[in-house]
């Protein structure tokens, strides 16, 4: 069975920082003609620098694994990469309860899991289970584990039926996906036999692994603790990518990693000197960018109309993404939204999406609370928003919208660089989702 790090995007990875080496070397030769450039020694220096971290990160799903997996925890592409990097350090000092506390930190972190609750929520496939899965989440955050555990086991079942008809514990089931971190067979497929382990005994004693099995036909009764409903929920977020991976065509694009030619290396180096002259361009612009300095009801109005706000600005983004949702616009939302949410979607299905997002609440005031620019292509902007729920009452929310600058092709690009526009994250959306849930 390969590694994880011999997957494919890994090994190109590999052979991409063995061609910028080659282009250091070229560049070597160029000093002896006399062409010397400080910038390209000063890149190439950052560029050992993230070689040797690419290393390290290209071993840590299997490191992950190695220490964790037999305790029903895996590596996948949306696990947080730093909370990974501490349970290893403590694992590999020997404290691996403490490696796995960790771990029960971040999955009882609301702020932290939320987003991707949400991602997963608004998967096709997952949509007649947006409910449930809320619910079983806020369970989950309550310390109601009694109730989240077995809900969540149940969607993980039907979740993946939906998609290969046939069950996440059924025999025979095939999670693998070619090129995947969450669809290794050291993964998710390995879940599937430990989490799926028979159980013909009744017992009362704590158990530390969600067994389907034991829980759902009751012979397991002390499943409802913090580590298995983390467990399941981890495994559940991991789904999320194994789908997306499918959804993706990773199966259908199965390859083996083939060495370029002669000519293909040489075109690479071409290519590489013409993104290193565009590359320069960007860093010569964000040398002189300078964050503003806005003042929310005296640069601004803190509740205006959507001409009352400065064009290709973040704030007249938000602005018209307010007044869309007191219009209840879903289809304006919809061209908001950054590329990293929205993809290959149809603007049809992004209103859907959109619409699921603000169900059971209508917009009825706000303001503008801030507006900071974090970076030449990002912004934070606050807004204080009441809405009414469907049975008359009120509530109140602030919310951290977040934007990204993007171009045409939908990659982040500095203001005033080239033609772009500002666009929403998912991230504080998610928040808006389930803020008249939390604040009941």
């Amino acid at each position: 069975m390969a590694d994880i790090k011999d997957n494919y995007s890994f090994q190109e990875l590999e052979y991409l920082f063995k061609g910028a080496d080659d282009l250091q070397s070229f560049l070597r030769q160029g000093k002896i003609l006399g062409f010397n450039n400080k910038q390209a020694t000063k890149l190439f220096s950052k560029m050992k620098k993230m070689k040797k971290e690419f290393n390290t990160l290209r071993n840590l799903p299997d490191t992950f694994n190695k220490h964790f997996s037999e305790r029903g925890w895996f590596a996948y592409e949306s696990l947080n990469t730093p909370v990974m990097e501490k349970s290893i350090e403590l694992a590999e000092q020997g404290k691996v309860d403490e490696g796995e506390q960790v771990l029960i930190d971040y999955f009882t972190n609301r702020d932290e899991i939320g987003i991707f609750v949400s991602q997963l929520s608004h998967m096709e496939e997952f949509k007649a289970r947006h409910t449930l899965l809320w619910n079983a989440v806020e369970d989950h955050f309550e310390e109601r584990y009694h109730a989240s555990v077995p809900v969540m086991l149940m969607m993980m079942d039907g979740f993946v039926n939906d998609i290969e008809q046939k069950g996440f514990f059924a025999e025979g089931v095939d999670l693998n996906v070619w090129d995947s971190i969450a669809a290794h067979s050291s993964g998710l497929q390995k879940m599937t036999s430990i989490f799926g382990e028979s159980r013909k005994k009744t017992r009362v004693e704590k158990i530390t692994l969600p067994y389907r099995n034991g829980i759902l036909h009751g012979r397991d009764l002390g499943y409802a603790n913090v580590y298995v409903s983390s467990k399941t929920l981890s495994t559940l977020l991991a789904l999320g990518d194994w789908a997306r991976a499918l959804r993706d065509g990773k199966n259908e694009d199965r390859k083996e990693f083939i060495l370029p030619t002669a000519e293909e290396n040489a075109q690479s180096i071409v290519n590489s000197v013409e993104q290193f002259r565009e590359t320069k361009k960007v860093k010569e612009y964000l040398n002189q960018w300078k964050p503003r300095n806005i003042e929310v009801g005296t640069d601004i109005p803190e509740k205006g109309e959507i001409n009352e706000y400065k064009e290709d600005t973040p704030e007249q983004a938000v602005v018209s993404f307010l007044h869309f949702l007191l219009r209840g616009n879903y289809g304006g939302i919809a061209k908001l939204a950054s590329y990293t949410w929205k993809k290959n979607k149809s603007i049809g299905l992004m209103a859907g999406e959109a619409r699921e997002i603000f169900a059971r609440k209508k917009l009825i005031d706000y303001k503008l609370l801030s507006v900071k620019d974090t970076g030449a292509a990002a912004a934070n902007i606050q807004v204080w928003m009441q809405f009414e729920r469907e049975d008359g009452t009120h509530f109140e929310h602030e919310a951290d919208l977040r934007l990204n600058y993007e171009n045409e092709e939908g990659r982040p690009s500095s203001c005033g660089f080239e033609k772009g526009e500002w666009k929403l994250l998912q991230y504080g959306l998610s928040e808006i989702e389930w803020s008249d849930i939390k604040t009941r």
